[in-house]
């Protein structure tokens, strides 16, 4: 077997074995939505690698499922990311408007599917190696270019995002070059869509089985992309615990990879919420973490790494301007910044950095 099939068969039962992992727990929106994604891609895979092996004429139908899984590809990968930049938390009655391309689509191909395997054998063939059936041919490229849409349409607002510094630089870059890998990926499958050549579709199944494995590996070094059996409870108080069930070594590594290494604490925007978010576990969840096993509020716990960085930049850099090295570290204000560090430390930041200058000398 050619290494690019192994690879788009390995891509397929990876897509499929992630989708589960997000099936395991009750789930957020977020991963309800995820694992739906990773599973229509384990079939998009799939139904390609048959296509252009040509052994779908062994299972016709799965041809003409195509369209309407690609249309709810869509609409689902822009729910994701609204969900990863902009708190989405779950679908709304105007979202269904959304799949008004996939309810088109899937009304004029209901004959397709009730056809008799052999006459769906000959449309297929006749799609592939004859110049017939234009207004499906026109369907399944209309597919394609819907997705490619949704991933524009995100790709746009992370780019506005960035420019006003909103989120962590780090997370939203990776997430813009993950939609510019979507975006190539789906304009490929046009070009493909249009020929209809068995050779371009391998080329594309081989992309599209890319972007998953170039996935998986972005869930692993960046876990709040990808969180498996997340649990979500319902309450307002700590009579009962939240934190049952979870793996607590785990979120710890997750949160002091988080602050540590990516300095999400420089956002100043960042919130309760925003770090539970990213962490796929609930206010709650991170707030009882944070009291029972760092003896924190969060305030208190995200003010140390910015008062610690502070430190750092107040003695390594004595020129810098301490409402500079304020907004650096992710203090919206200096009033604030000057509270929290005499807090922390006993002393104003012109004191603390006077006491060290006369140190050094």
């Amino acid at each position: 077997m050619p290494i690019t099939d192994l690879i788009i068969i390995f891509a397929t039962g990876l897509s499929l074995v992630m989708a589960l992992g997000l099936l395991v727990r009750p789930l957020y929106f977020r991963n309800a939505i995820l694992a739906v994604i990773l599973a229509l891609m384990a079939f998009i895979t799939f139904s390609l690698y048959l296509l252009h092996s040509q052994k779908v004429y062994d299972h016709p139908i799965l041809f003409f499922f195509q369209v309407p899984v690609v249309l709810s590809l869509g609409p689902l990968l822009y729910f994701y990311l609204l969900s990863v930049t902009g708190g989405k938390e779950r679908l709304r009655r105007r979202d269904v408007f959304h799949f008004i391309p996939l309810l088109l689509a899937g009304l004029y191909m209901i004959p397709y599917f009730l056809y008799t395997s052999n006459v769906q054998r000959e449309i297929v063939y006749e799609l592939l190696n004859n110049n017939r059936h234009i207004m499906l041919r026109s369907i399944f490229t209309a597919s394609v270019i819907v997705p490619v849409i949704y991933i524009a349409a995100p790709a746009v607002r992370i780019v506005l995002q960035m420019k006003k510094g909103s989120q962590s630089e780090k997370k939203i870059v990776l997430l813009f070059a993950f939609l510019i890998i979507w975006l190539i990926t789906g304009i490929a499958g046009l070009g493909g869509t249009i020929a209809l050549s068995l050779p371009a579709l391998k080329i594309i199944n081989l992309l599209v089985s890319l972007v998953i494995l170039c996935f998986y590996l972005m869930g692993q070094r960046y876990p709040y992309l990808v969180q498996y059996g997340t649990v979500h409870v319902n309450g307002e108080s700590y009579s009962k615990s939240y934190l049952n069930g979870m793996d607590l070594d785990n979120l710890g590594r997750q949160l002091n990879a988080m602050m540590e290494q990516e300095k999400l604490y420089c956002d100043e925007d960042l919130n309760l919420p925003r770090l539970s978010q990213a962490l796929g576990v609930t206010p709650h969840q991170l707030s009882q973490f944070l009291n029972q096993h760092y003896g924190k509020n969060f305030n208190n716990y995200v003010n140390g790494f910015r008062i610690e960085d502070a430190r750092m930049l107040l003695i390594g850099e004595p020129d810098r301007n301490t409402l500079s090295v304020a907004l650096a570290v992710g203090f919206n204000s200096y009033s604030a910044f000057h509270s929290a560090f005499r807090k922390t430390t006993g002393l104003s930041p012109a004191e603390f950095r006077k006491k060290h200058a006369r140190g050094r000398s």
